[in-house]
């Protein structure tokens, strides 16, 4: 299911021409600047790819709107996955504090009950690679290839990684929060 409103955007304007950003996507969002144009395909990290089509997804109940979708594929050979969608309603301050009232507080969402990071490996300038946590999962990927996964068991575990893949040192405070949470390692 593609759920619109779960993810943060912007339009910028670049040399005149109106480009899509992603934000808070992790490892699969857009990794720069697209266009906002259909079917305008993008380099992204290795041999990946991104575009925006314009569709329908199956939820929706006014046929006659199309939204925008994003679309990534980790080769040129590969399909294309759908991996959210969005309109071009703008947002004021209001909906924004609305919409991360329910995602940090409604059980139904995800940021209330897993762990989820992720870390661009930038080179010279860049996108080389990702660092990505989910739960008790984490993963290193240098363009197009897994070069390294760990399963966390423990707290000390992900603590663990943290610091080193993610150059994140919790305070004992910090982990002092953690116990008691749902989403405490109890290893």
């Amino acid at each position: 299911m593609l759920r619109v409103w779960e993810r943060g955007f912007a339009w910028v304007w670049v040399v005149g021409m109106r480009t899509f950003m992603g934000a808070g996507f992790g490892s699969n969002g857009a990794t720069a600047p697209l266009l906002l144009a259909e079917d305008n395909v993008q380099k992204r990290l290795g041999q990946g790819e991104m575009r925006l089509i314009q569709s329908k997804i199956p939820e929706q109940t006014d046929t006659a709107q199309k939204l925008w979708i994003y679309q990534i594929r980790y080769t040129p050979e590969g399909d294309w996955e759908p991996t959210y969608c969005f309109t071009e309603v703008e947002f004021l301050p209001q909906d924004y504090e609305m919409m991360n009232f329910w995602t940090s507080q409604n059980r139904c969402s995800f940021f209330t009950y897993s762990i989820v990071m992720a870390k661009m490996v930038m080179e010279d300038g860049k996108l080389v690679g990702t660092v990505t946590m989910k739960d008790v999962e984490a993963k290193k990927r240098m363009g197009s290839e897994v070069v390294d996964t760990r399963t966390c068991k423990s707290e000390q575990d992900r603590l663990q990684v943290l610091r080193e893949w993610f150059g994140i040192r919790l305070t004992e405070e910090e982990q002092r929060g953690i116990r008691g949470t749902v989403t405490e390692l109890k290893g």
